[in-house]
C-alpha cells in the first residue's frame, strides 16, 4: 500500500475517533470547567476525582481493548461468524465489572478522596459528586465496550454520535443543576454528577442502537450461553496488559497528585488545570493510535505482517508531528486559555512554564501512545506492560519526588519526571516494534 493510501484509511479513522475522545474527555472536563464558575474549590475537587474516574476508564479497557484487538483480527483473518460469540462474552465481562465498579464507587468514594490528600472540606464537595458518575460505572463500562466493536467494524462516524449526545445533554444538565434556572434546585456537585450519570445512560441507549442497526447484533440472555471460558480468556489476555499499562500510568499520577498536594493549593489548582487542558493535545495520538491499531490489527489477521510493521510506523510520524503542533499552540496561547479558567495570576504564570515544558513531554509521549497501540494490534501485550510497570514506580515517581519537594523545583520538576518516564518507555517501544518480534504472537 502507498503512503498515500495508508494516510488516506489512517485519517479516516482517526478523525471520527479523534472526534469521539475529544467529546469524551470534553464531557469530563466540562464539569470542571462549569464548576469553575461555581468555586474554585469545587472545580479543584472534581478535578482529582476526574483523575480516579479516567482510572476507571482504563480498568473498563480490560474488557473494550481486548475486544477490539480480537474482533479486529477475526475481521482481518475473514472469520465473521466467531465475532457474535466474542460481542457477547465482552458485554457480559463488562457488566461484570461494572457492577462491581459501581459498588466500590458508592461505599468508597469519600476512602479515595482522603487517600490523595484532600482536605476534609474537599472531601465534602467531591464524595457525592464521584458516588454518582462512579455508581454508574455500569452504564459507562458496556457503553464504553461498544464503541470498539463499531470502530473495529469501520463505523468509526457512528461511534462518534454516542459522545457528541452525551457531552450535549452533560452540558444541559451541568448548567440546570449547577445555576437554578426555571426553579430547578441547585444541586451543586453532586447535581454535576447526576446530569454525568444520566447523560451516559442516554449515550448507552443509542450504543445499543448503533450496534443493532450496523453490526447486526442484538444482546439477549439466552446468549449468554455462547460464553465460554476460551473467549473470555482469549479477550482479558489482550485487554488486562493492554490496560495495565494504562492503569499503571494513571496509578502513578494518582500518587504524584498526592506529591503536588504537598507543594500546597495553588500547585494542585494549576496541576488539575494543566493536566485538564494537556488532555486535549494527548488526544491527537490517542486517535492515530487507535485507528493504527484497528489497521494493523486487520493486516495480522490478514497474514500481512510487512503491511503491519509500515502502518506502525507511518502513525508514529503522523502522531508525533499533530502532537508537537498542538503542544507549540497550546504553549503560545497558554495566558488566554488559562484565563478562562482561573483569575489568579500566580497559577497562570505557573502553567505557562509547565506548557513550555509540554513541547518536549507530548512529543515522547505520542511515541508510547502510538507504538504501545501498535504493539498491542499484533497480540503483543505485555512487553508494554512490563516495561510501564518498571520505569513508572523505579523510575519516574522518585525522580517526581525528588525534583519537586527535596530539590525545590515544584511542578516543573514534577513535569521533567514526565519527560524522563516517557522518553525511556518510548525508546524501548520503537526498538521492540524494529525488532519485529511481535510478529510471532498474533492470537489467530
Amino acid at each position: 500500500m502507498s503512503i498515500k493510501l495508508m494516510t488516506i484509511a489512517l485519517l479516516t479513522f482517526a478523525w471520527p475517533i479523534f472526534t469521539e475522545q475529544f467529546l469524551r474527555v470534553l464531557m469530563t472536563n466540562i464539569d470542571i470547567f462549569q464548576l469553575s464558575f461555581y468555586s474554585d474549590k469545587a472545580a479543584t475537587a472534581a478535578g482529582v476525582a476526574n483523575q480516579i474516574i479516567v482510572l476507571t476508564i482504563y480498568i473498563y479497557g480490560f474488557v473494550s481493548v481486548g475486544l477490539q484487538i480480537l474482533v479486529s483480527q477475526l475481521l482481518g483473518a475473514k472469520r465473521g461468524k466467531e465475532i457474535e460469540h466474542v460481542i457477547t462474552t465482552g458485554l457480559v465481562l463488562a457488566a461484570i465489572l461494572g457492577i462491581i465498579l459501581t459498588v466500590v464507587f458508592l461505599f468508597f468514594s469519600s476512602h479515595f478522596l482522603s487517600w490523595l490528600g484532600l482536605d476534609d472540606n474537599l472531601i465534602a464537595l467531591g464524595t457525592p459528586f464521584l458516588q454518582w458518575i462512579g455508581g454508574a460505572s455500569i452504564v459507562i463500562a458496556i457503553q464504553v465496550a461498544i464503541l470498539p466493536i463499531l470502530r473495529s467494524h469501520g463505523y468509526v462516524k457512528q461511534a462518534m454520535y454516542v459522545p457528541v449526545v452525551t457531552s450535549i445533554l452533560n452540558v444541559i444538565g451541568n448548567y440546570l443543576f449547577l445555576f437554578g434556572p426555571f426553579g430547578i434546585p441547585v444541586l451543586g456537585m453532586a447535581g454535576v454528577g447526576i446530569a454525568t450519570a444520566l447523560a451516559n445512560f442516554v449515550g448507552l441507549l443509542l450504543a445499543l442502537y448503533l450496534l443493532k442497526r450496523h453490526v447486526g447484533y442484538t444482546f439477549s440472555f439466552k446468549k449468554v450461553k455462547d460464553v465460554t471460558y476460551k473467549l473470555s480468556y482469549a479477550i482479558l489476555r489482550l485487554g488486562l496488559p493492554s490496560s495495565g499499562e494504562s492503569i499503571s500510568y494513571n496509578g502513578s499520577q494518582i500518587i504524584i497528585t498526592t506529591i503536588v498536594a504537598v507543594l500546597g493549593s495553588t500547585a494542585l489548582t494549576t496541576k488539575v488545570y494543566v493536566s485538564s487542558i494537556s488532555q486535549f493535545v494527548i488526544l491527537l495520538p490517542i486517535s492515530i493510535g487507535q485507528a493504527t491499531q484497528i489497521l494493523i490489527g486487520h493486516q495480522v489477521g490478514a497474514r500481512n505482517p510487512d503491511q503491519a510493521y509500515r502502518q506502525g510506523w507511518h502513525g508514529w510520524i503522523i502522531g508525533t508531528a499533530l502532537a508537537l503542533i498542538g503542544s507549540f499552540l497550546l504553549y503560545i496561547f497558554s495566558t488566554p486559555i488559562m484565563s478562562f479558567f482561573t483569575n489568579d495570576p500566580e497559577v497562570i504564570e505557573l502553567s505557562k512554564n509547565l506548557f513550555l515544558l509540554g513541547l518536549v513531554l507530548e512529543t515522547v509521549r505520542a511515541t508510547n501512545i502510538i507504538l504501545i497501540n501498535s504493539l498491542n494490534a499484533t497480540g503483543d501485550v505485555r512487553f508494554p506492560l512490563i516495561v510501564g510497570l518498571i520505569i513508572m514506580w523505579i523510575v519516574s515517581l522518585p525522580f517526581a519526588y525528588l525534583l519537586s519537594v527535596p530539590l525545590h523545583i515544584g511542578l516543573a520538576g514534577i513535569w521533567i519526571a514526565y519527560i524522563i518516564d516517557e522518553g525511556l518507555r518510548g525508546g524501548l517501544m520503537a526498538y521492540r516494534w524494529r525488532s519485529k518480534v511481535w510478529a510471532l504472537k498474533s492470537i489467530l
